[in-house]
């Protein structure tokens, strides 16, 4: 009788111990996920004619992307200021992924990689709040210089870099890849 009293009080003792583990697993800091993206689109005007602007545009990137719309044509030999816009039109109402990344510029860059490398060159133009060796590059802004006439594509990579930022693309993880179509005129 002993015997089962003593095993009795033992899965008591189990039962008490996995009902606190398990409350301490819903208690665990929230993550700092990726940012869901489905639409992005790059925005270039014109330096020397600020009246001369394009927008490109790549839908459902979580699906099958929409690059009907996506291609930037630009002139040859010529700067440009520009802007990228990001958007998630999973949600209701759509979320303005592009004031996320804002918010949270210290953990954010963009990355742009033409190919090939001489069709043109991309500067990103604004900063985070990163304290010294800080601050890095953000890349929500941007200066495009085209080269001679050609075609390629110019690759689009924004890293999430939470608490190890350090000015390159390296440390994080993805949270958009993508490729905008580019002729160069």
């Amino acid at each position: 009788m002993k015997y089962l009293e003593n095993q009795v009080i033992w899965l008591a003792c189990i039962a008490l111990l996995a009902g606190a583990c398990s409350k301490d697993e819903q208690n665990v800091a929230p993550t700092d996920d990726n940012e869901a993206i489905t639409t992005a689109s790059l925005t270039l005007t014109n330096k020397a004619t600020p009246t001369e602007s394009l927008t490109a545009t790549i839908e459902n990137l979580n699906t099958t992307a929409d690059f009907s719309k996506a291609t930037l044509t630009l002139k040859a030999n010529t700067t440009y200021t520009g802007v990228i816009g990001l958007l998630d039109k999973t949600k209701t109402p759509v979320l303005d992924a592009t004031e996320e990344i804002k918010e949270k510029a210290n953990e954010h860059l963009f990355v742009y990689t033409p190919t090939p490398s001489n069709l043109l060159t991309v500067t990103l133009t604004d900063r985070d709040t990163n304290p010294s060796p800080g601050p890095y590059p953000i890349g929500l802004t941007i200066e495009v210089k085209t080269g001679a006439a050609g075609s390629g594509k110019l690759n689009v990579v924004l890293r999430h870099q939470p608490n190890v930022k350090n000015g390159t693309a390296t440390p994080g993880s993805s949270d958009l890849d993508t490729n905008f179509p580019v002729v160069v005129n």
